[in-house]
């Protein structure tokens, strides 16, 4: 039986030997030293210089406005290396002299790269899990871990929300940079998980008249183009250097099919901004954001069997699924989000020992979402579940939800820079708030028609479930923090603490009955942080560091006498970590090496009580991380950048009473010792890009990566692991002046992602549901800047 090959009708995949790709990295790294000319006075003459008065001169950064300066902390990075960023002490600190593992992306990165989205971008950094759900799932949803551990998005400091049907995803050409900071991090930034966080700065408002435009192509028939326009406004009698406002406007079109064959991709967003400084000490920005994802790919998983392992379709047809297999419908597939967002960010410095900071965000979105999706249990052993090992039909049940949310975000902090005899502080005292209020229509999983693997049929008019529940719930939480960076000669000793107030309330309606049931869950928390670094002559930084992290449990309750039949509200789960590293940057040089080695405790997780019934739950569970990572970052000679990383990791339940089952032994076994899934044990990661600065090649820029992903447990009970894979990519570019002197400004650049086409598993959670990367994708791309 011979099935034909086409991206837009499945086909099978016939078993053969698994080509093993096998790879080797030749680096050689020259480090070109430059000569530098000084001119001196001769035989002890003196020079004499006049006073020279300058005028109409450029804005002078001040301590207000130089964290968004280029090279700055929150401004854009140059080449690949950031040397300040404010995102592990809300300060502006040299990268150097913190004493926490951060990971800073910038934008030449991101575009050198192409990343479509976040996840892409986050792929070369070390400790850093990204497409667990696939590439295709990818598309949809900002899902990563860090350290091993689901982390939180944060954009311009504040976090968004993290409801999946409507969650507000973030276009890569919205934003200047990535800043990602790794462990626990509650002091600064209230509930969070010990992995880390990653936060987002979207591009500001710059003084400086700007412009670009482009226009891509390839993937999968996809088309994208945007525009980002901005600068100075200005009037015939602005004296130069003196301009108040600023002003841009970036905007983005994607439209084409999607990585999983009958599915497509659409998104559409605009976002102004406004910039005003009445003075040197005084900046306020207004940012805007309208986006709309009508369509957003793919988000469904296959089984163990015809993806990780050979499945039987029977008639001697023995293969694994494409990698473009779609197990929905095209009739009742759904992911159509909308979100408006409006911003402001204020800073002003009062003199130069005391500064203010406030940040506000409204955000609203809207999400309908439905799926037919591939669905077995993991309860029954595996002898007797056919279908999930072998033939023809896949099982399916369907999902749908409409969910909206209205999230109202506030950081404000006071910084105070002052000395006490021979300790230089800078002190940061802040409060921040967030309420978000959710509404969910949603419905229980009923069976969906079965799927023929070999004969697909998209078209089966599977009727959408009608709604059972209806969720209006809202979520608080405000917290008040302190921290200090002492500064003793060359020793930073950085200590922090904080306090937080959550609460959860809200009505869930059963639809049918019309009975509501009514939570209220309050909770609060102290978390601390300290550090100590020391800062050689050399630019050797050994440190150390302690911090702390906690989350809200939202539902559960424990059981206790004293409290009556509904038991107390539990602990929030409470997250620790050690870390001791150094970090390296030659002076005078865009080189940052860094190496860590941490341990991680994530305790205080429900398990099901045995003795006091299913209605309560034990504090029993913790899972715990030991890992080493190393990073390089450099800018080494003109033109030539590299990024590097490797990390291993060993996460496992290190205390719990629960139980997980067996699908091999059908039998229950206790998870103390085991390994969660989807979490590799080991990832490295190389790119290295160069620019030809004369000769015949001027003008042209080849780079390339290899990303290597570490095998992972693909169940619960760790009966099966998924295997390891290694990829690469690849970019040229070239700047059409050196072609034609009126082509200046513009660039055409062509990226391959995957450039081998490896057919690779990025995880799986159970023996049900694995997820496929992404095949080779090639995109060209013009861009015009001005």
């Amino acid at each position: 039986m011979s099935v034909p090959s086409s991206r837009r009708v499945p086909h099978l995949s016939l078993v053969g030997r698994r080509r093993r790709l096998t790879w080797s990295l030749l680096s050689g790294v020259v480090l070109s030293a430059g000569m530098a000319a000084g001119v001196r006075a001769q035989d002890g003459a003196e020079i004499a210089l006049d006073t020279i008065n300058i005028e109409g001169a450029a804005r002078p950064v001040t301590a207000t406005a130089a964290g968004t300066q280029p090279g700055g902390a929150r401004g854009p990075v140059p080449g690949y290396v950031a040397s300040r960023s404010v995102v592990a002490t809300k300060t502006d600190t040299p990268i150097l002299e913190t004493a926490q593992s951060i990971t800073v992306i910038g934008r030449e990165q991101i575009e050198d790269q192409n990343a479509l989205t976040i996840n892409q971008a986050l792929r070369y950094s070390p400790s850093v899990t990204t497409e667990q759900r696939g590439g295709a799932g990818g598309t949809r949803l900002e899902q990563f871990s860090i350290r091993g551990f689901t982390a939180p998005l944060f954009l311009d400091g504040m976090r968004l929300p993290t409801s999946r049907d409507a969650f507000p995803s973030v276009d890569p050409y919205r934003i200047e940079r990535i800043d990602i900071i790794k462990g626990p991090a509650s002091v600064l930034y209230g509930q969070s998980g010990p992995g880390g966080i990653v936060n987002l700065t979207s591009k500001m408002p710059q003084f400086v008249r700007h412009g670009e435009v482009f226009v891509q192509g390839g993937g999968f028939s996809e088309v994208r183009g945007g525009f980002d326009v901005g600068g100075p406004i200005t009037s015939e009698t602005t004296v130069p250097g003196t301009e108040q406002f600023a002003f841009r406007v970036t905007g983005l079109g994607w439209n084409g099919d999607g990585p999983a064959v009958t599915t497509r991709v659409e998104r559409a967003f605009i976002q102004p901004s406004l910039t005003w400084r009445p003075s040197a000490d005084t900046s306020l920005t207004v940012l805007g954001l309208y986006q709309r994802d009508p369509f957003s790919g793919f988000y469904g998983g296959f089984p163990a069997f015809g993806t990780v392992f050979p499945r039987n379709f029977g008639n001697g047809i023995v293969g694994r699924l494409p990698v473009d297999f779609y197990d929905g419908d095209r009739n009742f597939e759904q992911s159509d989000r909308t979100q408006a967002a409006v911003t402001y960010i204020l800073d002003h410095r009062f003199d130069d020992a005391f500064r203010f900071h406030s940040s506000g965000r409204f955000l609203r979105t809207e999400g309908q979402y439905r799926s037919v999706y591939g669905a077995f249990s993991s309860t029954t052993p595996i002898s007797t579940l056919s279908a999930l090992t072998s033939g023809l039909l896949i099982n399916r049940s369907r999902i749908a939800t409409d969910v909206a949310i209205d999230a109202y975000t506030m950081d404000n902090y006071f910084e105070a820079k002052f000395d006490t005899g021979p300790f230089a502080h800078t002190a940061l005292f802040g409060v921040d708030h967030q309420t978000l209020k959710t509404r969910t229509l949603a419905t229980p999983f009923p069976a969906a028609p079965d799927l023929n693997a070999l004969a697909p049929n998209y078209d089966m008019n599977i009727a959408v479930p009608g709604f059972t529940s209806n969720a209006r719930i809202t979520a608080q939480q405000t917290g008040v923090y302190l921290q200090d960076q002492i500064k003793f000669d060359r020793l930073v000793l950085t200590l922090g603490g904080r306090y937080d107030t959550a609460r959860q309330t809200g009505p869930t309606r059963t639809l049918a009955t019309g009975a509501v049931t009514f939570q209220d869950v309050p909770s609060d928390a102290l978390t601390y942080r300290a550090s100590l670094l020391y800062l050689f002559d050399s630019g050797v930084a050994p440190y150390v560091s302690y911090s702390e992290a906690f989350e809200p449990i939202t539902n559960g309750r424990i059981y206790d006498p004293a409290f009556g039949s509904t038991g107390r509200i539990p602990d929030p789960i409470s997250s620790r970590q050690y870390e001791a590293g150094v970090k390296y940057q030659p002076p005078g040089t865009d080189i940052l090496l860094t190496a860590a080695a941490f341990d991680i405790k994530r305790s205080n997780t429900l398990t099901a009580d045995p003795v006091n019934g299913p209605t309560f739950s034990l504090q029993t569970g913790e899972i715990g991380v030991q890992g080493v990572e190393f990073e390089a970052r450099a800018n080494l000679a003109e033109g030539l950048n590299l990024i590097g990383g490797v990390s291993f990791l060993d996460v496992r339940n290190t205390r719990d009473t629960a139980t997980t089952f067996n699908q091999v032994t059908g039998q229950q076994v206790p998870i103390v010792g085991l390994r969660p899934t989807a979490i590799p044990d080991r990832t490295a990661s190389l790119f290295v890009d160069y620019r030809f600065q004369s000769g015949p090649l001027l003008g042209l820029s080849l780079g390339g990566g290899v990303r290597y992903l570490g095998g992972s447990w693909g169940d619960p009970a760790n009966t099966f692991r998924v295997p390891e894979a290694v990829l690469v990519d690849a970019v040229a570019s070239y700047e059409l002046k050196h072609l034609n002197p009126n082509f200046e400004g513009f660039n055409l650049q062509v990226n391959a992602q995957n450039l081998l086409d490896d057919r690779t598993v990025t995880g799986c959670f159970s023996y049900a549901t694995c997820f496929y990367g992404l095949p080779r994708t090639v995109y060209a791309t013009l861009r015009y800047r001005w």
